[in-house]
């Protein structure tokens, strides 16, 4: 293993700021979820009292109204678990950024025979702001194969999709059932990195979706207690797929 100790310029992208920021402007909310409207993004969602992760989408952003419209959860068994809870907490990615927020349910109604919710415009929502430390792309053509190793003894096995020194999201071919659901669960990882270095690490998952067309599941997570070797494998292996992504766009 590389025991070398990083440069000035490694500990430049190494470094970075991690701080919760609570919003509560109206305006502000409605400037960050209608880019996730738009763009037709998976939202994840947890309800109280289930051990599932479902999905829905924003189909309406009208804090004129005081409210939101989201998509018919997915499994369809959350439709019927929201109705009786009348409370709903969405979670998603915006450029690399965790947000996440609570909302009660007005009515639920039909069109074409797929449900869709009026639920309360959130009060607030919790946004984690991650500086110098986005989610780096990493190309199918270079395959990071990862394995999840759950307390079941299930396994896993993936590639990763992006990463950070903070987590990362794992792609899983089509057609594979995936029961990563528990938000508390805390899997065990295993990376394998180029030049035979492998990482082996707690895993806690935080959202799932299924990526249309290709139908491949996505798990999305973070680290946790990384030891010092360890974080600066990760560390480094980020800092060179960010410089071989500058090198390819300067080409």
């Amino acid at each position: 293993m590389n025991s070398r100790t990083p440069d000035k310029e490694d500990q430049a992208d190494i470094e970075y700021t991690q701080q919760h920021e609570t919003i509560t402007s109206p305006a502000r909310i409605s400037s960050l979820l209608r880019p996730l409207m738009a763009q037709h993004a998976i939202i994840s969602a947890t309800i109280t009292g289930s051990k599932h992760f479902f999905n829905t989408a924003l189909l309406a952003v009208t804090p004129e109204r005081d409210l939101l419209i989201i998509d018919e959860l997915n499994p369809k068994e959350g439709h019927s678990l929201f109705i009786n809870t009348r409370r709903i907490t969405l979670h998603t990615l915006l450029e690399g950024v965790d947000v996440s927020f609570t909302v009660d349910l007005i009515r639920e109604d039909s069109e074409n025979g797929i449900a869709f919710y009026e639920v309360k415009f959130p009060e607030s929502i919790r946004y984690l702001q991650r500086r110098c430390s986005f989610r780096v792309p990493v190309s199918a053509a270079n395959s990071i194969p990862v394995e999840i190793h759950t307390k079941e003894k299930l396994v896993y096995t993936g590639e990763i999709s992006d990463i950070s020194a903070e987590g990362m999201c794992i792609r899983f071919p089509p057609q594979k059932k995936i029961t990563l659901e528990t938000k508390a669960e805390k899997s065990q990882c295993f990376i394998q990195l180029p030049d035979k270095r492998k990482i082996q690490c707690t895993f806690k998952v935080c959202h799932s979706s299924q990526h249309e067309p290709s139908n491949s599941v996505h798990i999305g997570g973070h680290f946790e207690r990384l030891d010092k070797v360890q974080k600066r494998e990760i560390e480094r292996f980020v800092i060179e797929l960010q410089r071989k992504n500058r090198q390819k766009m300067t080409r």
